[in-house]
């Protein structure tokens, strides 16, 4: 039986929390939909059940139906716990999906914990923290399609139907009955577990919002059952495809250019050009591709990130907007992979960036992904069965990770 559903608004979120619980050995799948019903629900055997909903770019109305739906349909299946996952950079229709959440949950409280000190992102009287800066200020604020503009997290619920409340350190000792939305400080693991014991202890955390630190700790707070983990053996070659714009993932792109990787960087008529792949110039492009990966090249494909102004200038000469040209880009990314495996390649799938990775799995018809292991923090390993062939797949979010990361991940998988 189910015991916790999760509900996640990006692909890599959904898979960035399940490793959380499978890395530990426990039952966990991760299914892509936006409803659900209390009997689909009865016929999923695992301990925990992931589900992406894709909401982070929809509207905040839309991303407050979704959620409703699915908790409303979890409850009347009896699953005793709900843990809406959040951005731990702070997007999304985080307020009204965690409204949702507690109106739909039928609970009194609601605990948000948005820290996830592993990743040095902290929460001190009330402001979140990247890296010792006001998230503002790191470059969330400087997102190309999101920017992140206050680092108060009450500030993502400017109406809301319920009282929102933030707690200090050790304050959730002293916290008052009635319903309400809890935002809890944490700067360490330590925090997120006494946080956790608490209101477990008292019933207070049948809904609960929270980015990946707090599944690390429910994980072995929740009494699940678990097994041994047998690590796989995957293929050697790895190729990378960055969707990703933050400024993290281009000094990861540059460190591994500078150690051997051979960077492909796609202008902007190649990724939004309708038909572009199966062009004559788009079939060439491709050979190209597997010619480098064939022959043992850690290939990486980014969208210019050095190079934004030239991706503006297309954009306004050709008058698209920003969201078309994010969900084309995302589109023909997926597409890439997509044509790379019909033509036979055999490699280690790396993908950064939640549109990219959602768009590429929703291309290929994939109906479930298992969840193996988390091989560096924040970056995670899983297989999906494509035609009868086990494909793995890595995937992190654009946010994550030091410079050198991608050439520790490389040389993880040739090793």
């Amino acid at each position: 039986m189910i015991k916790l559903v999760v509900i996640a608004d990006d692909f890599t979120g959904a898979l960035d929390t399940g490793v959380q619980f499978a890395g530990k050995g426990i039952s966990t799948k991760i299914i892509n939909e936006r409803t659900i019903t209390k009997e689909r629900l009865e016929h999923i055997h695992t301990e925990v059940l992931v589900i992406d909903t894709e909401t982070r770019h929809v509207s905040q109305d839309a991303a407050y139906d979704v959620i409703e739906q699915i908790v409303t349909e979890a409850k009347k299946g009896g699953i005793p716990y709900i843990y809406k996952k959040t951005d731990s950079g702070l997007r999304g229709n985080i307020g009204k999906e965690l409204e949702a959440a507690l109106e739909a949950s039928g609970e009194q409280y609601l605990t948000f914990i948005p820290a996830y000190p592993a990743m040095n992102r902290v929460t001190v009287n009330g402001i979140h923290y990247i890296d010792g800066k006001p998230i503002h200020e790191s470059m969330f604020g400087k997102d190309l399609f999101e920017p992140v503009r206050s680092p108060a997290v009450s500030d993502l619920f400017p109406q809301t139907a319920f009282p929102v409340k933030l707690y200090g350190r050790m304050e959730h000792y002293e916290r008052t009955d009635g319903r309400e939305i809890g935002i809890f400080d944490a700067s360490t693991a330590d925090d997120i577990e006494l946080i956790v014991q608490d209101l477990l202890a008292s019933g207070k955390m049948g809904v609960m919002a929270g980015c990946a630190g707090l599944a690390s700790v429910l994980a072995d707070q929740l009494g699940f059952r678990k097994r041994d983990i047998r690590m796989p053996e995957i293929p050697k070659n790895l190729f990378i495809v960055c969707g990703s714009v933050s400024d993290i993932s281009g000094k990861q792109i540059t460190y591994g250019q500078e150690n051997g990787m051979e960077r492909i960087v796609m202008i902007p008529s190649q990724l939004i050009e309708p038909g572009y792949l199966h062009t004559e110039d788009g079939h060439k492009w491709l050979q190209s591709l597997k010619q480098k990966s064939d022959s043992g090249k850690t290939c990486v494909i980014e969208t210019g990130i050095s190079h934004q102004e030239r991706m503006t200038h297309y954009l306004k000469k050709h008058l698209i907007s920003q969201e078309q040209a994010r969900v084309a880009i995302s589109r023909r990314l997926g597409s890439v992979l997509k044509e790379l495996l019909s033509m036979g390649m055999l490699f280690t799938i790396m993908v950064v960036g939640g549109d990219t990775l959602h768009s590429f799995v929703d291309q290929i018809d994939c109906g479930e992904i298992s969840i193996i292991t988390e091989i560096e923090k924040g970056v995670v390993l899983s297989s999906m069965e494509l035609g009868g062939k086990r494909q793995f797949l890595i995937s992190k979010s654009g946010g994550f990770g030091d410079h050198e990361l991608l050439i520790h991940i490389d040389r993880k998988v040739r090793s």
